[in-house]
């Protein structure tokens, strides 16, 4: 009896070849992704691009220009009237950071005031600390050098001086000295460097936190699994024989993938403005910043639609592909985590090695999130997210093109699975 329930066993999971092989595949693929997701292994700053701001020929800029140059930082040049062109550089991506010194060489250190940083909001904050420890280092050395070599101080070279000349002009080095070391003193307790964070219009924003990450990625994540409830749905209809009707009433197909979509989409609506008012309302009970949406709601509403949309066409293609409500969950649910980890949502792209960085663009859920990023961090309008709206209608359109295209098929052939 147990060697026949055995024998039973082994026969059904040798029909379902499909979740055999999502049992092999989707751990394989989940491992090579998320290792290279986390495989960024050279420092944070390298082939990094900055602008360094200040008077015009500055010896201290030229300097620090050279130093941070040996530490694979690419660095422009730029004298003080162009600061406001160095910081458009933000946005068009010329520079990932802007540095701005206001202090000439022959000032005095005591008086030197701190260095400003200029970033877009949506800097990774690991890669901007590491950036900050360069620029500290080589500011505070090549500044110090520059002091030093501008203030020699007093040498007492003639030992047929009087003594007591001698003993006055010491008196004097000693102050000097003393001057020189409290003027130090001074530079060093101060803060060097002040961080400001630039929106899309040039306006400072505070800095960012992590909600306006998670939030978006999850809320992203959560729309594209509507694919599980609509794929229950359209099992049913063929296990009920339900589609063997439709066929015999001539239903058209692209009438009925529409009356599927709008029910759906009105829960991914839900879930949108649920999650946006739980990181709204909630998250600050709890101890966490609170989700701000900036300027106009329309452009939220828009990208709602648009991911919503894009969610609905993965879902009704898995859907009308699947044989059954198992092979749905597996091949879809998966094919939502690849997505989910390619696009930057469980593990942020800019944490990812360039390479892997530019492979998030292959995922619609990464289209969402920068699109949210773009509306939240860097305060753009419709202008700033167009091209991800578009990306994302594209996928909706190709995605549900080709399930009309098979349930239109299945429509005029099939009977039943």
């Amino acid at each position: 009896m147990t060697i026949s329930s055995l024998l039973k066993e082994l026969k059904l999971l040798c029909r379902d070849l499909h979740g055999l092989a999502v049992l092999f595949v989707m751990p394989i693929a989940f491992m090579l992704i998320m290792s290279l997701a986390l495989s960024r292994d050279q420092d944070p700053h390298t082939d990094s691009r900055i602008a360094l701001v200040g008077i015009a020929n500055d010896s201290i800029n030229t300097a620090l220009a050279a130093a941070l140059e040996k530490e694979q930082i690419h660095v422009t040049l730029m004298p003080s009237e162009k600061l406001t062109d160095a910081q458009n550089g933000l946005h068009d991506k010329r520079f990932q950071l802007v540095l701005h010194n206001p202090n000439p060489t022959s000032g005095k250190i005591a008086d030197d005031k701190a260095l400003q940083i200029y970033v877009p909001p949506d800097t990774e904050p690991s890669w901007l600390a590491a950036v900050k420890g360069v620029l500290q280092q080589h500011y505070t050395e090549t500044r110090l050098d520059a002091y030093f070599d501008n203030n020699d101080g007093i040498k007492i070279d003639n030992k047929k001086l009087p003594r007591s000349i001698r003993k006055d002009i010491q008196k004097k080095v000693d102050e000097k000295n003393d001057e020189q070391f409290a003027a130090v003193r001074s530079f060093l307790d101060k803060k060097m460097l002040e961080e400001h964070y630039l929106s899309a219009g040039n306006g400072t924003v505070e800095k960012p936190n992590a909600v306006q990450h998670s939030v978006p990625a999850w809320l992203i994540f959560g729309m594209f699994f509507i694919m599980i409830p609509l794929s229950n749905v359209m099992a049913l209809e063929r296990q009920t024989n339900t589609i063997t009707r439709l066929r015999l009433a001539r239903a058209s197909a692209s009438g009925l993938i529409a009356a599927k979509l709008v029910p759906y989409f009105l829960i991914n609506q839900l879930q949108f403005v649920g999650m946006l008012l739980l990181g709204r309302y909630l998250l600050p009970e709890i101890g966490v910043p609170a989700l701000i949406l900036n300027g106009s709601l329309v452009p939220y509403a828009l990208l709602s639609a648009a991911v919503s949309a894009a969610a609905l066409g993965y879902a009704l293609l898995i859907s009308v592909c699947a044989k059954s409500t198992e092979h749905a969950v597996v091949l879809g649910g998966g094919g939502i985590i690849l997505m989910a980890a390619i696009g930057g949502i469980m593990v942020p792209a800019h944490v990812m090695p360039e390479t892997m960085q530019q492979l998030t663009w292959i995922s619609p859920m990464a289209w969402g999130l920068k699109a949210f990023q773009e509306l939240l961090l860097n305060r753009s309008g419709l202008d700033g997210i167009g091209r991800y709206l578009l990306l994302l209608s594209a996928f909706s359109f190709a995605t549900l093109t080709a399930a009309v295209l098979v349930y239109r098929r299945q429509l005029q052939t099939q009977v039943r699975f």
